[in-house]
């Protein structure tokens, strides 16, 4: 029997020891008492962490490494030379906005990569990068804070080493990494304690999430508060909120800015990222990666030249086959197909995703997509002029789960998972794991989200 095969066997067996409904009842209230609510609902998880081998991490943190070493050139070239502007497609207000200098290096600071990971082989691929608002490490936290000490975690850390990774400490060394290189290059005193502020719409569903960055920060000693991106006042030279001058910025949707009704009111804000007044993380340079079409730039061996050998051989091995969806002819598995007939006569090995989605609205998956869905939304991408990404179908991995329903065990239930890796500036600083029972798995989509421990022997 494999490692983790054994650890999910005892953990199996602790759990049903330590009163299962009891333990998620426990959750369930932690939950509520810290404001983890996505639309009026508790935020959705399951009564089990998911598990993987300390000796893969190495393997995550080469992996966080060179995808986003290779992201940022996709930005360099994209913003200084021009070069994919039929895989990337920012325009309006957006385009406006990531054209602003942010004042340090780099265009991904805090970002998620969202991969397959099948632990029986190793086997590991990329499906998308979340670049420009990505969400949950303050929940990810406050969750893992419950799991470590749920009884049945407790008996098994007797006989298994867990690590695991606190983000939001992540995110805090980052976050004044970056404050201190952007004082350098504008020539000014970093302050010990610069004044921040957490931006989200006060209306917006991953509140919970922002508050629990503004509590951590708190609790470490610096003025921090939450506001809305039209709360700011900007005078031509300090960008406020109620009156106490903003040095240092982290946001949620650049959405919360550039869309109406909030733009408008949002221009004190826009003003000072303009003037680079204020030291602003995610830049909004860093939509440029959310495109899902970036990886037809690191699967196409035509673009091989931005990169290194070793990023190459990361692309080959971690990267499925993609490509923006379009009337030309390309290779596949080094064959030369026609790309639009070849995608309507082999849907059951391919996935079609709109180029600038999220929270998995619009994927259609092949063999669960009727033929004539699928056809109509191959034409809609023409006849309306939407951008889709079309990628090759990776074999999606399934772990079990424990079920509680109306306060009932009803035992253990498999689930199709996605690993969340996080990168903060470029390292990997943490996981978590997202589950749901269809082969689309996002929170919006009814999943649920659990802390990732790496596990090893004691």
């Amino acid at each position: 029997m494999s490692f983790l095969s054994q650890l999910n066997e005892d953990f199996e067996r602790e759990l049903k020891q330590t009163d299962p409904a009891a333990q998620m009842d426990t959750l369930a209230h932690q939950m509520g008492e810290k404001r983890m609510y996505m639309e009026g609902k508790l935020f959705p998880t399951f009564l089990k962490p998911y598990f993987v081998d300390q000796s893969i991490r190495p393997t995550f943190e080469r992996f966080t490494r060179l995808l986003i070493s290779s992201l940022n050139k996709i930005g360099d070239a994209y913003f200084k030379d021009g070069r994919f502007r039929e895989q990337i497609l920012l325009k309006g207000r957006v385009a406006q906005l990531a054209a602003f200098d942010p004042g340090y290096a780099g265009h991904q600071i805090i970002n998620r990569l969202d991969v397959f990971y099948h632990p029986e082989t190793g086997e590991l691929k990329l499906l998308e990068y979340n670049c420009g608002d990505p969400s949950g490490m303050g929940w990810h936290d406050q969750m893992l804070e419950m799991f470590l000490d749920l009884p049945v975690m407790k008996q098994l850390a007797q006989k298994y080493d867990f690590q695991v990774d606190w983000l939001v400490k992540s995110h805090f060394k980052t976050f004044f990494k970056k404050y201190h290189e952007w004082c350098a290059n504008k020539g000014i005193e970093a302050l010990e304690k610069p004044n921040i502020a957490f931006v989200c719409k006060r209306d917006s569903t991953v509140l919970g999430d922002f508050l629990a960055f503004v509590e951590y920060y708190q609790s470490m000693g610096h003025d921090t508060r939450f506001a809305d991106p039209r709360d700011f006042k900007y005078d031509g030279g300090k960008l406020t909120v109620n009156g106490e001058e903003i040095h240092l910025i982290y946001r949620d949707a650049i959405d919360d800015v550039i869309l109406d009704p909030y733009w408008d009111d949002s221009q004190d804000l826009v003003k000072a990222l303009a003037d680079n007044a204020v030291c602003f993380i995610n830049p909004v340079s860093s939509a440029s990666g959310d495109w899902k079409s970036i990886l037809e730039i690191l699967s196409d061996p035509r673009y091989g030249d931005l990169f290194t050998e070793e990023e190459r051989d990361a692309h080959r091995e971690f990267i499925p086959w993609t490509r923006t969806l379009a009337d030309v002819t390309t290779e596949f598995r080094g064959e030369t197909v026609d790309l639009l007939p070849f995608v309507k006569t082999n849907k059951d090995k391919l996935v079609l995703k709109p180029n600038d989605g999220y929270g998995g609205f619009g994927v259609a998956v092949g063999p669960t997509t009727v033929e004539k869905d699928w056809l109509d939304l191959i034409d809609q991408s023409f006849n309306e002029h939407i951008s889709y990404t079309v990628q090759e179908l990776v074999r999606i991995p399934v772990d079990q789960f424990p079920l509680v329903e109306d306060g009932e065990f009803k035992g253990f239930a498999p689930k199709n998972v996605n690993v969340n890796l996080w990168s903060h500036d470029g390292d990997f600083a943490g996981a978590f794991v997202r589950a749901a029972e269809g082969s689309i798995i996002n929170v919006h989509q009814g999943g649920g989200m659990v802390p990732v421990f790496f596990a090893g022997k004691r």
